[in-house]
């Protein structure tokens, strides 16, 4: 008797703790909206716990965002969130990147960049309706054409890092992965005529995006779950779209593979490890790079730093790491002697980098040397 009681009460108080959860959820939900990934900005409050595709807890409810946290789930390609109606926090510019902004440098780069976006887009998109033959060199020369606006390669990609958001983002991030793409073919050492193909890669990996329908791929508001599954298809639709184009066949499998990851947690075949090209995971790592420093209007580019962490502590399980190292010290050395602001509101020179601990390099702050990978309570907030 005193069992059944005691179930009785058990799940009595169950019930009563779901129907308190339902109408609890339900209030919120009242609260809460759901956006895409690339209208979140920082002070922006997560409404639901953050998931990744295998299962792992991102962000918890309630977290109120920092730049780094939506770097975070870019890099783990999450699509929408839900978020709590409020005042968003405005996200503002360094002084640095504003600098580059006004520069002519800057100016002249973003000239040559729009006019050639213009022709890639119409090259693209004429290819795709009447011929059977991808014009590689013809598309490569008016990648080269950006490319020789720029004064380094560490010039390019802080051009990069300032080009605003477009009205077609699917070929302004597939530009911007090309010419990632060619700098890291540079860095890795690779062939010239081979970073030549890779480049090619860059551009054509999101070719499936054209196959999907505009309501869609510009929806203002969050996908649904169907309409997120038709956007998830368009790996094996730039295939099946490149495979009617005589090329390398390497930038096929780009297209392909391009979300796969190292260890196997990609899409759309789960391949892992070395079943993926090299120039696949190159193309991967160059994708997740331009989507988490791009700018937006209305939100600004992540600070370089919160990327390099999150490739460093997260990145060696999804990508290969003789590629994926290289590439992220490169990408560290383009701050050594840039100012940077702190978390605590302190102001210092990059001066060293720590090989074991990239995104935590020494700072010089006045007379005093701060090596961040001491100071674990301190980061690099912005490059100034």
């Amino acid at each position: 008797m005193v069992y059944l009681n005691y179930q009785n009460i058990t799940i009595t108080f169950a019930m009563k703790k779901e129907v308190l959860f339902l109408i609890t959820d339900a209030t919120q939900s009242e609260k809460m909206i759901h956006i895409p990934i690339t209208q979140v900005v920082p002070g922006m409050v997560i409404a639901r716990d953050i998931y990744s595709r295998n299962d792992q807890l991102i962000l918890v409810k309630g977290t109120k965002l920092l730049p780094n946290m939506i770097a975070k789930m870019m890099f783990y390609t999450i699509e929408s969130i839900f978020i709590y109606k409020s005042e968003e926090d405005i996200y503002s510019d360094s002084s640095y990147y504003n600098r580059i902004k006004q520069s002519e440098d800057f100016k002249n780069f973003k000239q040559t960049y729009d006019d050639a976006m213009m022709e890639i887009k119409d090259s693209v998109n004429l290819l795709l309706q009447y011929s059977n033959q991808v014009p590689e060199q013809q598309l490569l020369h008016k990648v080269e054409k950006i490319i020789r606006t720029s004064k380094n390669k560490f010039h390019l990609l802080e051009m990069i890092y300032c080009i605003h958001e477009h009205d077609d983002l699917t070929f302004i991030h597939s530009i911007n992965v090309a010419l990632i793409c060619h700098v890291f073919g540079e860095w890795l050492q690779i062939p010239p005529h081979e970073v030549k193909i890779l480049t090619i890669c860059g551009l054509l990996h999101d070719v499936g995006k054209l196959v999907i329908p505009k309501e869609i791929l510009n929806k203002p508001g969050p996908l649904t779950k169907e309409e997120y599954e038709i956007v998830k298809d368009h790996p094996e639709q730039g295939y099946l779209l490149l495979l009617n184009h005589k090329m390398d066949e390497r930038i096929r499998l780009a297209a392909l593979e391009h979300h796969e990851r190292y260890d196997g947690n990609g899409y759309p075949l789960c391949k892992y490890g070395n079943d993926i090209h090299p120039f696949s995971m190159i193309v991967a790592i160059a994708d997740v790079y331009d989507a988490m420093t791009s700018r937006r209007v209305y939100r600004g580019a992540i600070c370089p730093f919160d990327v390099i962490k999150l490739f460093e502590e997260e990145g060696k399980q999804q990508y290969d790491v003789k590629y994926l190292i290289p590439l992220i010290q490169k990408i560290a050395e383009i701050y050594i002697n840039h100012t940077v602001k702190l978390s605590n509101n302190q102001k210092g020179e990059i001066i060293l980098l720590n090989k074991d601990s990239l995104s935590r390099p020494v700072i010089k702050v006045d007379n005093e040397f701060i090596d961040l990978s001491k100071h674990k309570d301190l980061r690099i907030e912005a490059v100034i």
